[in-house]
């Protein structure tokens, strides 16, 4: 039982349960970057918060790999992957700045490659994939995975079919495909033992 004090200077008594709650809630971190991303965090009838991220309820949903959940997970370490490997990139904050001012940041070296040389990396990593995946499912798996739009934000990208269920199947079959491409430029690949 903890006891902590309210607005007006009453003391509230706070169980356990609601103690543990709060520790087992989202970050900050991970909020911000929900709303960044323009998702919206709730709380469902049990108090548990829900960040929907379209990917992450792919993977719930089993739709990666309806018959096969060990498939369906695999598929979504390898896209959690992609989505990494794009932010180690840095595309989205890709500005001009002086050659001498390279790694100039105050917080001391990093271990392992400098933090442009990263970049750079993970840039010629994210340039193999498209040209592995190829021109058809690259914006959509850019779209769905790396963007966290859905899979309807697709339909776009399928413009010979009129039908939104058509569309729907052939956008989530060429998500299946690439990711299943990218796995081994990943380093995400299924285990032997099978």
């Amino acid at each position: 039982m903890i006891r902590a004090k309210t607005a007006g200077g009453r003391r509230r008594v706070r169980t356990g349960s609601e103690g543990a709650e709060e520790r087992l809630d989202a970050t900050p971190e991970r909020l911000m970057r929900a709303r960044e991303a323009g998702e919206h965090a709730s709380r469902d009838a049990d108090r548990v918060r829900r960040v929907l991220d379209p990917f992450e309820v792919m993977r719930a949903n089993r739709v990666l790999a309806p018959h096969d959940p060990k498939l369906n997970d695999l598929r979504w370490i390898i896209g959690e992957q992609l989505r990494r490997t794009h932010q180690r990139a840095r595309l989205d904050s890709l500005r001009a700045v002086a050659p001498d001012r390279i790694g100039a940041t105050g917080y001391g070296p990093r271990p392992g490659l400098p933090q442009t040389e990263a970049a750079l990396y993970a840039r010629d990593k994210l340039r193999q994939a498209e040209e592995r995946v190829g021109p058809a499912a690259w914006p959509i798996l850019t779209r769905i995975v790396i963007e966290g739009g859905a899979v309807r934000d697709c339909r776009g990208y399928v413009p010979e079919l009129a039908t939104p269920w058509r569309a729907d199947a052939v956008i989530t079959d060429r998500l299946r495909v690439g990711l299943d491409l990218l796995g081994g430029l990943m380093g995400v690949t299924r285990g032997g033992g099978e």
